[in-house]
C-alpha cells in the first residue's frame, strides 16, 4: 500500500504545500497532481521491484493513459460498437496478460515470478468506463492533463475507489479550501488508521488462521471452527479495505476533492442485495452499469446477468478458481433472494414479518453467515479441494465435510 511507504508523508506534505500555494486554476491543479502522482508512483514501486521494472511500469502506464485518452477522442468522432470493442481491447489486454496469463503460467511452473503492475485492476476499469462514455459522446471538453490527473491521482491509485471521470473532473474544477473540510479529512484519516492498523491488524494476530490451510487441516475442523475462520476473514477484509478507503477519502479532501464512498455500513445490511449496495460500491456500481445492464438488456434474464456480473467480479479479484466460485456464490445468492422477493412481495404476512426488529436482526446475521461462507472459497484459492471442503462444511453445518 502506498500509505506504508516511507516517502508517503513527506511527499504528501510537499504536494499539499505546492497545491494550495500555487495552483489557482483547475488546469494548474490537474498539472501538479499529474506530475506529482507520476513521480510518486514510480518511487513507490521501487520498494518492491527493481529500478528498471519500476521505470518500465510507470512509462507503460503513462503511454497507456495517453493512448486511451486519444482513443476516447476517436470514439467521440466515430462512435460504433466495433470501434469501442477494439478500443477496450487495449487496456483489457494488458490486464489479462499481467493479472491472469502470466501469473497462471508462473503458478503452473511455465514462467518465473512476475510482478503485477501496481493498481492495474483499478486503472483498467477507469480506462474502460472512460472509453464507453466517450463512445456515447461525453467528455468533449476533457483535456489530456485532466485525464492524467484522474488516472494517476496517487491517494486512490493502488486500490480505488474506482471513481468516474466526470465526477473527478467536476470536483477538480470546484476545489476550494475550508477548515470544515480539513476537519472532516482529519476525522476520516483517523478512522482509517484505527480500522486498518488497529482492528484489522488485531484480527490478523488473534483470529485469522495462523498456519497455511491444507485439505488435512480443513478436514479436521468442526463446522463452527471453519465458520469462525471464514467470518474472521470477512471482518478482516472489511476493516482493512474500509480503513484504506477512509484514508483515501480523507487524503482526497486535503486536496479539496471529494471522492466517492466505497462502503456504507455493509455489516448492518439485512440481506445480500442491501449488503452489495454498501460493499465496495465503486466496483459493484461499475459492474452494474457496464456488465449487468448490458447483459440484462440483451438477454432479458436477471439471473444470467447476476451470475455473469459476479463471476466477473470474482475473476477481477484473482485468477484463482476459488475467486470465480466466490463470485458465483454471490450471484446465486442474489438470484435466490430476488426470486424470494418476487414470491413474497404480494403477501402481507411476509411484509409484516420483515418490518419486525427480530426479523432484521436474524436477517443481518444470516447475511453475515452467507458472506462468510464465500470467503471459505478463497482461503487457498488455487486449491479447490480445500476450498470446497470448507465451503460444504459451513453450508451444511458439518453434515458434509
Amino acid at each position: 500500500m502506498l500509505y506504508q511507504t516511507q516517502a508517503y508523508l513527506p511527499f504528501l506534505a510537499l504536494s499539499l504545500a505546492g497545491y494550495w500555494a500555487f495552483c489557482r486554476t483547475p488546469r494548474a491543479r490537474a498539472l501538479l497532481l499529474s506530475l506529482a502522482s507520476a513521480g510518486f508512483l514510480g518511487i513507490a514501486q521501487l520498494t518492491s521491484v527493481s529500478f528498471e521494472y519500476a521505470s518500465a511500469a510507470t512509462t507503460g502506464l503513462l503511454l497507456l493513459t495517453l493512448a486511451v485518452f486519444h482513443l476516447g477522442s476517436w470514439l467521440r468522432r466515430n462512435p460504433s460498437g466495433l470501434r469501442l470493442t477494439l478500443a477496450i481491447v487495449v487496456p483489457l489486454s494488458l490486464l489479462i496478460s499481467f493479472k491472469y496469463v502470466l501469473p497462471l503460467a508462473h503458478h503452473f511452473g511455465a514462467l518465473g515470478e512476475i510482478a503485477v503492475p501496481l493498481g492495474i485492476s483499478y486503472y483498467t476499469f477507469k480506462h474502460v468506463s472512460f472509453l464507453i462514455e466517450s463512445s456515447r459522446g461525453k467528455f468533449a471538453d476533457a483535456t489530456l492533463i485532466d485525464y492524467f490527473a484522474y488516472i494517476l491521482f496517487f491517494p486512490m491509485f493502488a486500490a480505488g475507489p474506482i471513481e468516474r471521470f466526470a465526477a473527478f473532473k467536476e470536483e477538480l474544477a470546484a476545489v476550494s479550501f475550508s477548515w470544515n473540510q480539513a476537519s472532516t479529512a482529519a476525522e476520516r484519516l483517523l478512522i482509517g488508521l484505527i480500522f486498518k492498523f488497529v482492528i484489522a491488524e488485531m484480527l490478523i494476530k488473534i483470529a485469522i488462521y495462523p498456519v497455511p490451510m491444507t485439505a488435512e487441516i480443513a478436514g479436521g475442523m468442526l463446522w463452527w471452527q471453519a465458520f469462525l475462520a471464514a467470518f474472521a476473514r470477512f471482518l478482516y477484509t472489511y476493516f482493512d479495505f474500509a480503513g484504506y478507503t477512509h484514508m483515501v477519502i480523507g487524503t482526497g479532501l486535503l486536496f479539496g476533492i471529494k471522492l466517492m464512498e466505497n462502503f456504507q455500513a455493509p455489516l448492518l445490511r439485512p440481506n445480500l442485495a442491501e449488503f452489495w449496495r454498501g460493499w465496495h460500491i465503486s466496483l459493484s456500481s461499475w459492474a452494474r452499469d457496464y456488465i449487468y445492464f448490458p447483459i440484462l438488456g440483451n438477454y432479458r434474464s436477471p439471473t444470467l446477468a447476476l451470475l455473469a456480473t459476479f463471476l466477473m467480479i470474482g475473476v477481477w479479484h484473482s485468477p484463482a478458481p476459488g475467486w470465480a466460485l466466490w463470485g458465483l456464490h454471490h450471484g446465486l445468492g442474489l438470484s435466490l433472494l430476488a426470486a424470494y422477493h418476487r414470491w413474497a412481495n404480494d403477501k402481507q404476512w411476509a411484509t409484516d414479518i420483515r418490518l419486525t426488529i427480530a426479523w432484521r436482526v436474524a436477517a443481518t446475521l444470516a447475511t453475515w453467515w452467507y458472506v462468510s461462507i464465500g470467503y471459505a472459497l478463497t482461503f487457498v484459492a488455487f486449491d479447490l479441494e480445500t476450498s470446497l471442503r470448507l465451503y460444504a462444511k459451513i453450508l451444511t453445518f458439518g453434515v458434509l465435510s
